[in-house]
């Protein structure tokens, strides 16, 4: 998930017998994602955007009382070599291998989440690695649900270990804050929400040391 965000999908997973198709609108840029229930608390995630990205992914829940649920989820991603496409060499992918595990607890109208994550990304060819990294992160992020709308607040710490041979291409830290809003209410079964983002490199931050402000519109087709 490159774009989407999970905050309005926490009720809705929770019903083994529901679909989901979220899609994720920016400027020149629109992704879609479809999860599909496997079995009770365990979901399946493909996802792909224009940027020719593409992922599978497998999730679970486990709850562990009425306040507290512990997540997991694993994604195996595609997507082009940007080296290879920039000198003309199509058909060159570079794969991504991502865990995130994360802990959310209920507070009645609103919830509290914490997780890390940890990315492996590798080239498609081995002469010469440029986008060879790993990636951790750590979020925080809160909701608070009210009667039509909620709110979904979220801080995230990047660190990228570059392990290609551009020395310290890849190398950094970054922040990441998001806003989000939200419905609580479908429309023909779409559940809306717009979020606006910040990414700001530490210096710089696998090849960025601009900050960056994105707006973009999302939702939910929620099907049983």
């Amino acid at each position: 998930m490159k774009k989407l965000s999970i905050a309005c999908l926490a009720g809705l997973l929770s019903h083994s017998a529901m679909a989901n198709i979220t899609v994720s609108i920016e400027k020149d840029f629109l992704e879609l994602g479809v999860y599909a229930p496997l079995f009770d608390d365990a979901y399946l995630f493909v996802g792909a955007d224009t940027d020719d990205w593409l992922g599978v992914g497998v999730g679970y829940y486990y709850d562990i009382n009425p306040q507290w649920k512990l997540g997991a989820y694993y994604e195996y991603g595609l997507y082009d070599d940007w080296l290879m496409h920039e000198i003309g060499i199509d058909g060159v992918k570079t794969s991504s291998h991502q865990v995130d595990l994360s802990a959310t607890h209920y507070f009645g109208h609103s919830a509290a989440k914490i997780g890390v994550t940890a990315e492996r990304v590798r080239n498609g060819f081995t002469w010469l690695t440029v986008d060879d990294v790993d990636k951790y992160s750590l979020y925080l992020s809160a909701s608070h649900y009210f009667q039509h709308v909620y709110v979904t607040g979220k801080y995230e710490h990047y660190l990228a270990v570059d392990q290609s041979d551009m020395e310290n291409f890849n190398q950094g830290h970054a922040n990441a804050w998001e806003l989000s809003l939200g419905s609580m209410h479908s429309l023909f079964n779409f559940y809306p929400y717009a979020k606006v983002s910040v990414f700001d490199p530490n210096g710089t931050y696998y090849g960025q040391s601009n900050s960056d402000v994105t707006f973009s519109i999302n939702g939910t087709f929620s099907f049983r």
